[in-house]
């Protein structure tokens, strides 16, 4: 039960004396009251008939404002904890499929790299006549031969080196997209978990306020209340039914996030525990393990395949080759006199002329790739170390004001109502003032709330930029 709650019946329940100074007084206040209480009655039940009938009139006393349908849905769907969420996340997203794929493609390339082309098979005839008749030439020839090319040294070893830098680079790039899978769960939970429990809150408040409207209608009807009060905690039961619809157009959003993140199509409700995440790592531990971080370690492992390309377009100075091996015989007059005499070998070598205008421009693009690499890793490093330092800011700012909030502003809110509410009960303020301590500790209920999610949210960035998936009952 809400604070609001528990404080509902002593609000509310208190009516004030009316004490006469004298018995004659008495008679002719109590005939005249009596009077004006009949003919309220009656002005008032024609006005609440009325504005039943008008979708625009006040909601006067029927609480018809409050009632939420979705809500009572939402009541069937089931419910999942930010475990099982970050679970089917782990489990479905499809980017990870596609990084697995990536992964499994620089595989089979580094195979690919690593061996030599396949060899081919030449079959031929030579200087035949043209019309076919193999006996009338002495220099027709039958051609059986292999060739095989062969890249400069160590070409092959270093792409086959290259390309599994590669596959590890996309191992920690994988990594990496799990940890920001759980990150943006995460965060996308919490704004849904904020906008659930406002709305709670928010309807917990809601009741409050139509008691609120409720006494106020009732003291303005036996006439010891005036008009303001009665409307405004019309106007603040009514503000309230708007803030409610704001929020549930808003907390479906963040739902419709959430499963787009899960690859979930069927709708559900979040627990109502609070998450808990883990403790994060001082600021001075995370700036000095950041080259940890998965999303570097691809970015280290990028630049080493990189690298190793480099290397290979400099052997292109060296002269790559191909041998020729033919096995032949002269057909002679006839088949059965035919006899193989011809074996030849053939070395092809391409020579690397101009390598200035060609090898040279090779390496230097190689080498501009990799410079772009090491620049983007030292930008994502210094990305990294400003996130780290924001999020520990933001983290620690976070936790004082929840500390505040929850020992000085929230106690001294609900103190601020309990002596409104024992001077309305002596008529010595009126409900205006009853109703604005009331606002105040919404408000600061509201805000509190919104501390302690923005904590839990630094809470988990900073998870993220530790760069590991811890196991247990978070993940």
């Amino acid at each position: 039960m809400s604070f609001f709650h528990t404080i509902s019946f002593f609000i509310f329940s208190k009516e004030p004396s009316i004490t006469p100074h004298s018995s004659s007084a008495r008679l002719q206040w109590s005939g005249e009251y009596r009077f004006f209480q009949t003919l309220l009655q009656i002005l008032l039940t024609i006005a609440l008939l009325f504005g039943t009938s008008r979708q625009n009139s006040m909601a006067w006393a029927d609480g018809s404002s409050l009632s939420n349908p979705p809500f009572l849905k939402e009541m069937s769907l089931p419910v999942l904890t930010i475990d099982q969420a970050v679970g089917e996340a782990l489990g479905k997203n499809p980017a990870l499929a596609r990084e697995r794929a990536r992964m499994a493609r620089e595989k089979t390339l580094s195979v690919q790299a690593g061996e030599l082309p396949d060899p081919k098979l030449v079959l031929g005839e030579q200087y035949f006549p043209i019309s076919f008749n193999m006996g009338q030439s002495l220099l027709a020839m039958t051609t059986v031969g292999l060739r095989q090319s062969f890249a400069p040294w160590g070409k092959k070893a270093l792409l086959s080196q290259g390309f599994l830098r590669e596959q590890t680079a996309s191992g920690w790039k994988l990594e990496d997209r799990k940890l920001h899978l759980v990150r943006d769960v995460r965060l996308t939970w919490m704004d849904l978990y904020r906008d659930t429990r406002t709305e709670d809150l928010l309807r917990s408040i809601g009741h409050l306020w139509q008691e609120a409207f409720q006494s106020a209608l009732t003291r303005y009807r036996q006439g010891t209340g005036s008009e303001s009060d009665l409307l405004i905690a019309q106007f603040q039961k009514d503000n309230l039914k708007d803030k409610e619809e704001v929020l549930q157009i808003r907390r479906e959003q963040s739902l419709h996030h959430l499963m787009s993140l899960m690859h979930r199509s069927q709708a559900f409700r979040i627990a109502s525990e609070e998450p808990s995440f883990p403790v994060p790592l001082p600021e001075s531990i995370l700036l000095t393990r950041i080259n940890h971080h998965p999303a570097l370690k691809s970015s280290a492992d990028k630049n080493a395949s990189q690298a190793l390309r480099v290397q290979a377009a400099t052997k292109d100075k060296i002269p790559a080759f191909s041998v020729e091996g033919d096995y032949s015989y002269f057909m002679g007059p006839s088949l059965i006199t035919a006899t193989p005499n011809l074996f030849s070998v053939v070395l092809t070598m391409n020579l690397p002329v101009r390598p200035g205008e060609r090898q040279d421009q090779k390496v230097q693009e190689e080498e501009a790739i990799l410079h772009s690499f090491e620049s983007q890793r030292e930008e994502l490093i210094q990305k990294f170390a400003k996130e780290i330092r924001d999020a520990e800011t933001s983290y620690l700012h976070s936790s004082h004001r929840a500390l505040f909030f929850d020992h000085r502003l929230l106690p001294e809110a609900r103190r601020n109502l309990d002596a409104a509410l024992n001077a309305y009960s002596t008529g010595t303020v009126g409900m205006e003032r009853v109703l604005e301590s009331m606002k105040k500790v919404e408000d600061i209920e509201i805000q509190a709330l919104d501390i302690r999610v923005e904590k839990m949210k630094e809470m988990a960035r900073l998870d993220y930029l530790k760069g590991l998936i811890q196991g247990g009952s978070h993940e």
